[in-house]
Order: structure tokens, then sequence, then C-alpha cells
């Protein structure tokens, strides 16, 4: 992080400098915007762009969602900075130019926005959101929904091994036993055997094999480590620890 001299100071506001992914973008009054983003520095916080919306702004068109930006902030005393300057590091164009990627990285950055807490860095998370869309942005349109896209759904699974909520898949949550396992429990822990299965529910053929592929391949062979079979499957997983863990459900996902 790059320091502002603190003559550069506004008001006695801090002042600092952080890469980050425009995660989403609010219209504000008549001409501002209210960006949240997600920081190297400071993990997700919230930040207003004044004047941005004004045709002859040069702000408007970098602050867009998926971009990776080079801000310049300003820290008062409430929740939100104020946008002092931004450039573009990558555009991440080729989200732009295919609706199926759009749609994809919209997935992405929904799952970053809610699932993320407030001013927490971490730069696993930050390197693991710029190299998805990265990777998004050159991905070819697939038949099956952009939500279940293997880039997507891996971006979700290792964000909860990052967060620290990987459930346990190798052997029964609740008494340990190894395979077969037919149930699942984001409250128990993880996959569950046939006699603890009754606590949890039915697991989609396919699901848990799939789920911890994702888990230890690199993110670029997500399409090998997760066939459009046990897609559906990996989704609800990850829905029902969003749920259970951070109280979260998916607006691009499928009810759990």
């Amino acid at each position: 992080m790059r320091a502002v001299p603190a003559g550069c100071d506004d008001g006695g506001m801090a002042a600092y400098e952080s890469d980050g992914v425009v995660l989403r973008t609010i219209r504000y009054g008549e001409a501002d915007a209210v960006l949240s983003v997600y920081t190297r520095e400071r993990g997700r916080v919230s930040a207003i762009a004044k004047g941005a919306r004004k045709p002859t702004s040069k702000l408007g068109g970098r602050l867009q969602p998926g971009v990776l930006v080079h801000l310049m902030l300003h820290e008062g005393r409430g929740d939100m900075a104020t946008v002092r300057g931004a450039s573009v590091v990558r555009t991440h164009a080729g989200l732009w130019v295919e609706g199926y990627r759009l749609r994809a990285a919209g997935c992405v950055l929904e799952t970053a926005l809610r699932g993320l807490p407030e001013h927490e860095p971490s730069e696993p998370t930050f390197n693991l959101l710029v190299r998805t869309l990265d990777l998004l942005s050159e991905a070819p349109p697939r038949e099956t929904p952009p939500r279940v896209d293997p880039l997507v759904l891996g971006f979700a699974v290792k964000l909860l091994v990052v967060g620290g909520l990987l459930p346990r898949l190798g052997e029964c949550a609740t008494c340990g036993a190894g395979p077969p396992l037919v149930g699942f429990s984001a409250h128990a822990g993880g996959a569950l055997c046939p006699s603890c299965a009754r606590a949890g529910e039915p697991l989609e053929p396919g699901a848990r094999e799939a789920f911890a592929a994702l888990v230890g391949r690199p993110l670029s062979e997500a399409a090998q480590a997760c066939p459009p079979h046990a897609a559906l499957g990996v989704e609800r997983l990850v829905g029902l620890v969003l749920r259970e863990h951070l109280g979260v459900t998916l607006k691009s996902a499928t009810p759990v």
C-alpha cells in the first residue's frame, strides 16, 4: 500500500490507494454512484464516486462491475470512503462481448459481495477473485446455465476453503465412518454415512466427488473437476454451507 502524504488529506480524512475489483455499482442521487469494491488492502469496502454518472466524468467507465482498478480513496468518520481517482488495471473486456460470460461473472461477483465480510482483507481471496474473472473473460459459453459454470462453482468452493468453511467430504462428519457417504448436513459439518444420513439431505450423484475435485485441482481445471451432471449438486452443497454459516442465500442460485 502506498502512503499518501499527510498534507494531501482532505478534512482530516485518511487517504490510501489500493487495487480492487468492483463488485456492484448503484446509482445515487442525480450523478453519483455508490460502489462495493473488494480491495487488496482493506477487503470489501463501500465507496461513493461523486459525479461518476455525469457524461463528462472520467470515472464512470472505469468503475463497472468486474473491472480491476487502482483506486485513490479517502476514509472519513462514516462507513463509506470517497473515490478521488481510479485507473484501470484490467477491464476483463471478454466479459462484455458475450452474454453468457457476463452472467457467469455476475454470479461470481454476487458470491463475493454477499459472502465476504467488510474490512477483512485476504490476499488469497483477492487473487482468487481476479483469477476467476481472468479465466471467465476467455471462457467458452456452455449449454448449462451460467450460474453452474465450472469456474463459477470452482470460485465458490475455493472461497469456502479460504474462509475456513470447507465441509468434511472424505468421512462422515458425525461418526467418522468412511464411504459410502450418501447424505450431507452443513450443520453437522459435511457428508454423512448411511447410518447418520437421516440427519441431513441426500447427496446428488457425483456431487461430493466433484466438490472435492474442485477443492484439489487448479481453477483452470474446473471443467475437468466438475462434469455437467454434478454441477447442480455442487451448487446445492455450496448453498447449504453459505446458508448455515453465513445466513446467505444467493439470488443467482437455485433454492436449497
